[in-house]
């Protein structure tokens, strides 16, 4: 599913290094941690995310078509660690697939309301 809550954020001045994030998948709640790898304010940001048993990345480009419209591309990759979490990857995958949309369409609207 999607990302429920984030916290403990980490910031070097006014920039973004690190936070806490939740998700539930089913009947497992997975806590981790997002790092920023790589930015290029204010259009790019590459997060590394780790929970233990699921890591990956999380890539947000926005950019403009000069007509008062921004595009916002996120990519997500996820990778399974273990046996245990081998054998649930693809509903993990799945779950997380699902709610990455709509939370990319709920952010998109939210920067249309300011």
């Amino acid at each position: 599913g999607p990302v429920e809550s984030v916290w403990d954020p980490v910031h070097d001045g006014d920039r973004l290094r690190s936070y806490k994030w939740k998700t539930t998948v089913g009947p497992t709640t997975y806590n981790g941690s997002a790092k920023v790898t790589a930015a290029e304010e204010p259009t790019r940001m590459e997060l590394a995310l780790d929970a233990g048993e699921v890591t990956g990345s999380l890539v947000t480009v926005l950019s403009s078509n000069g007509d008062r419209v921004t595009q916002i591309d996120v990519t997500m990759k996820v990778v399974s660690r273990g046996m245990l979490s081998t054998l649930f990857f693809p509903v993990v995958s799945e779950a997380v697939g699902n709610g990455l949309p709509a939370q990319v369409e709920r952010f998109a609207e939210s920067m249309g309301e300011g």
